[in-house]
């Protein structure tokens, strides 16, 4: 039986980060097909920053394809 190469990723699944200090938390989700990172200022979790990142993944086909455009 053969093996899917693609990760599955658990859409529910949240990292968070604290600075040294504990003034800042950052955290990593994924929701929509989307990672999301978020900046938290402690100690009220005020929102500093919200970034939506896309899944951004060339295909085989194109990162051959724009080899030749290196000419500067």
């Amino acid at each position: 039986m053969a093996v899917s190469g693609r990760r599955r990723f658990d859409d529910d699944k949240v990292v968070r980060y604290e600075t040294a200090e504990k003034d800042f938390e950052v955290e990593v989700s994924r929701t929509l097909n989307k990672w999301c990172v978020t900046v938290y200022q402690q100690p009220d979790r005020q929102i500093l920053v919200f970034i939506r990142l896309l899944n951004q993944r060339k295909k085989k086909e194109e990162e051959g394809a724009g080899s030749g455009d290196d000419d500067y």
